[in-house]
This record gives C-alpha cells, structure tokens and sequence, in this order.
C-alpha cells in the first residue's frame, strides 16, 4: 500500500519524467534560427572590370569590384602585376548584400598583365587575369575645310599616345598616308578623286577613318559608293527647345566608366536621319533609333560616321565630352587591332 508520502513523490517523479521527455527533442535538434545557419551555403560571386580608356591620358587604370559575400566574415583580394605582388588586403563582409570597391594601378610603357585573386583562408577560389596594351603614339592626320578645328587641339594636346598633326584640305594635294594609322575627315563638304583613291588604299592597310559629316547632303552622299558614307535623307531637329538623348550599345561601357552618367546628360539638337536602315553598323543610338555613331568595314579597314557636328547648335556640352570617350574608344581599338 502506498501511503501519500510515496504518492506524492511518484507524481513528481513521473512529472519529472515527462518533462525531461519533452525537453529532449528539442536539445537533440538546432534551433530554426541554428539551422538556417547550418544550411545557409557561403559564397563569393564578383564582377570585376577595369577601365581601359584611360591609359590614352591617365597613369594609372581604374578598376571597379562588385561583389556579394554570403556567409564569409572577410576575403583577401592579391593584385599581381607582371608576376610581382603590387597590393593585398582584406575585403570585409558588412550586410552580405552586394558591394563596390574601386581602386587604381599604376601603368608603365610596357605590356601589362595584371592578375587579381581572391584568397579564402589560404586557397584560392577564384582568379581573374585581365591585359593592358602596350602604349605607344598613334600617328593621326586631321583634316578640316579651312582652319585647324580648335576642339581637336585641344583633345590631343591633352592625350599622351596621340600625335596628331591638323591639316588645312587642299583638293589639289596628293596626301601620304603611309605612316598614319587614323585619319580624322572633319567637317569637309568635298573630297577629291585624288584624295578617295589615297582614302581607299589607306583602308587596304587596315587603316581608321573617323568621319564628322558636313551638311552638305548632295555631296556626302556622292560618296556612299566609294567610301561607305551613309546616305543622309534630311536633318533633323531645329533648336535647343527640343533634344534627342543618346543610348551606349556598349561600344563605351566596355572599356569606360566615364561615359556612363556623360551618356545620360548628352542632349542632341540636330542629327543627320539616314535614308536606310544602318541599325547593323550602329554603335550609339538616338532616342528616335536613329544611329549616332556608325563603324563599318570597308576594304579592310575601319570608317567610324558621326551623324551629329561638333557645335554648340547641335550638341551639348557633356555630349562633347562623351566624343573624347568616343575617339579614345577608337584609338583603343586601334591599339588591339595592331596587337593581334
């Protein structure tokens, strides 16, 4: 027989018991809050890019990180260059969502190769090899229709890999091209026969032409056959009360930070419309999807048509800044074209 004394202290044993029982479930497995912490996967994802352009006027190339860190107090970022450790440190996790971090690397004279590595406790997850050019001058021939046009002045004289010599266009001159690599046709109403068979040899040796059109229609016209002009229907736009915005189809956002914001604070005021459909060879667009910067192959060679004039009655100004980034891009491009 079990007296009250015993009762009482087998009720608190089994309560014990079963409490002890509801505990343990919940002891031998984590949390909802340990377990997302358990599962959660940890990552590294980046996109790295360095700026180009700038090694026409800069000594140093900027370069822009983004990444989003998952589960990883920190990462060590290594820049090599040519083999030789330049610069290491950490990159430090805040809110694991995704970040930017830019940075400069000083340029020498010489081919570049620059390697970037991303190191996690002592192993490397992932690496990115990225080569500069080598910079040299690149001969250019400007010729305008009766004075040297001050705009190109002053660019070049503010690039260092651009030795470019302004040129009054006599019709009756036969030209030498043989130690140019780009020749600028400024704003000319006409071009000799003479002077399309030298423009025509000039591309067979894979030389660049960049062309800003004049407004004579009938005579830029004439020279679709010979040249690769596009054929010009009518211009467009009257005065400043109404403008046209540009659109980048990446031919600057490739190898240019700069341009980006200069891009969305162009205004164009008149622009050449196009007879036919050039949409293939465009580059930069117009708000109407008309082509702003054309780049064909022609002979071999390279011809790049700007439909708007440098002047303040059909361009603004940060659309003047966007056509240094624009030649930059194509001096580049010449660089490239001679390494490969």
């Amino acid at each position: 027989m079990i007296n009250f004394k015993n009762r009482k202290l087998l009720f608190s044993t089994i309560l014990i018991t079963f409490t002890i029982l509801l505990i343990l479930p919940s002891c031998s497995k984590p949390s909802s809050e340990e377990r997302i912490i358990i599962n959660e996967e940890v990552s590294f994802d980046y996109n790295l890019e360095f700026n180009d352009i700038a090694i026409m006027n800069s000594d140093s190339l900027y370069y822009e990180l983004t990444f989003d860190m998952i589960g990883m107090e920190f990462i060590d970022m290594s820049i090599e260059i040519d083999d030789i450790l330049y610069n290491s440190f950490k990159i430090v996790d805040i809110d694991s969502s995704s970040q930017v971090l830019g940075g400069y690397i000083p340029l020498n004279d010489n081919n570049m190769n620059i390697k970037v590595s991303f190191i996690d406790k002592g192993i490397v997850i992932a690496d990115q090899y990225h080569a500069v050019p080598l910079r040299r001058n690149i001969e250019v021939l400007t010729f305008s229709n009766n004075i040297s046009s001050k705009y190109f002045d002053s660019l070049f004289d503010k690039n260092k890999f651009v030795n470019n010599n302004n040129i009054i266009y006599d019709k009756f001159k036969k030209y030498d091209f043989t130690k140019t690599e780009v020749i600028i046709l400024n704003d000319l109403d006409m071009l000799s026969e003479k002077m399309i068979v030298e423009l025509q040899k000039f591309l067979l040796n894979e030389g660049y032409i960049f062309v800003v059109m004049n407004k004579n229609i009938k005579d830029n016209n004439e020279l679709s056959y010979s040249l690769g002009y596009p054929q010009v229907k009518a211009i467009r736009g009257s005065s400043r009360n109404q403008f046209f915005s540009v659109t980048d189809q990446e031919f600057l956002n490739e190898y240019s930070f700069l341009s980006k914001n200069l891009v969305n604070q162009s205004q164009l005021y008149r622009y050449f419309e196009l007879r036919d459909n050039e949409e293939e060879f465009s580059k930069i667009m117009i708000s109407t999807n008309d082509p702003l910067l054309l780049e064909k192959e022609v002979l071999g060679g390279k011809i790049f048509f700007l439909t708007t004039k440098i002047d303040p009655n059909w361009s603004n100004k940060s659309f003047n800044l966007v056509l240094n980034d624009i030649l930059n891009r194509v001096f580049f491009q010449r660089l490239l074209t001679d390494e490969s």
